[in-house]
């Protein structure tokens, strides 16, 4: 009986060794593992996804029904004499053209290349003004010194301005701005648009309470790209040549690894060159499903201050880089502090 309670007491003592031993060591596993995913050291088995870092400007035009009119443009003819024959059929700046011989005009682009293809055949012109469908006819002149059949008129696609690359892939697919292109209602535009070789040559500096804003140009004949997509993630599409883009491949990061501290946004000023500023990750919200405004960041680098204030318009998809990987885009200013903003995470980008 005695060595019974002996082995009982044995096995008792060891049962309660692994209780007491065993699994504390278990937990010290996990935490070790749970501390490597905290400082982005654990390595996943998946290869990690690469791209091509963007930070340089681009037209982008998302086309909507009809153009607007906002200027009307006199050239000299081939005949030698100065002419607009969109104001000679009664244009005003303020109409809105939508269709030509009734094709209907998205872009401006289609203007162009009707008027050309015209052969100096008068074009039947339809249009908006103050409510009012009204019709006119158009005769195309050649330009003296292109030969071109122009009609002497500037126009703006129903959305169009200037962003930031954030990445380009490497099936020359890409994403930018990181936020949507919205219309006068607030209303994101249905995707089917262009995308544009851009320079800038001006820079509207920000203040409290009055967003900046990057000014710059760009011709519908430099066509670079086509616009697929615009929701809430930001606008993309895909190239049909990058050749102008120095490219510079990058590791996307995981949302996990993005913390707050020091890190660097990418973008391209008056100077025309793509620069690297330094910037602060103030909040980096560990977000589980796809989001905006993950990021919130802080413009601390002198020489970008000293140029826009902070974050301005056209700065939208400027990619943002911590421990050399491709973290997210800048995307919005706060209006009171033009120094601080509002950041989308690259992965969510990838993903939309």
């Amino acid at each position: 009986m005695k060595r019974k309670l002996t082995i009982l007491t044995l096995v008792l003592f060891f049962s309660i060794f692994f209780l007491t031993v065993a699994e504390p060591f278990a937990l010290a596993q996990d935490l070790t593992v749970f501390d490597k995913l905290e400082e982005g050291l654990f390595v996943e088995d998946t290869k990690r996804e690469t791209v091509y870092l963007g930070g340089y400007p681009v037209g982008l035009t998302i086309d909507g029904v009809g153009v607007l009119v906002v200027g009307l443009n006199e050239f000299i003819a081939d005949n030698g004499k100065v002419c607009c024959p969109s104001l000679e059929a009664g244009l005003n700046i303020g109409d809105k053209i939508l269709e030509i011989d009734e094709t209907p005009i998205y872009n401006s682009l289609k203007i162009c290349q009707i008027a050309n293809s015209s052969d100096g055949k008068p074009l039947s012109v339809c249009f908006l003004r103050k409510n009012e469908v009204l019709t006119t006819k158009i005769y195309p002149k050649k330009e003296l010194a292109t030969s071109i059949y122009k009609i002497g008129l500037y126009t703006k696609d129903n959305s169009s301005g200037i962003g930031t690359l954030t990445y380009i892939k490497k099936d020359l697919s890409f994403g930018s701005l990181g936020h949507p292109v919205c219309n006068q209602d607030g209303k994101i535009v249905d995707a089917n648009g262009g995308v544009y070789s851009c320079k800038i040559n001006e820079i509207v500096k920000g203040q409290r309470g009055s967003a900046g804003e990057l000014k710059g140009k760009f011709s519908y004949e430099n066509k670079i790209g086509a616009v697929s997509k615009n929701n809430t993630f930001g606008v993309f599409g895909s190239f049909e040549k990058i050749e102008e883009f120095p490219l510079q491949e990058i590791e996307v990061a995981k949302i996990f690894e993005v913390k707050p501290g020091k890190a660097y946004t990418f973008c391209t000023l008056d100077d025309g060159t793509m620069q690297c500023y330094e910037i602060e990750i103030v909040k980096a919200i560990q977000q589980n499903s796809p989001e905006d405004k993950g990021l919130v960041v802080h413009i601390t680098d002198k020489k970008l201050l000293e140029k826009t204030g902070g974050i301005v318009q056209g700065m939208s998809g400027s990619p943002i880089v911590q421990n050399g990987k491709l973290v997210g885009a800048i995307t919005h200013v706060f209006i009171n502090d033009p120094t601080r903003g509002y950041g989308m995470y690259a992965e969510w980008m990838l993903k939309n």
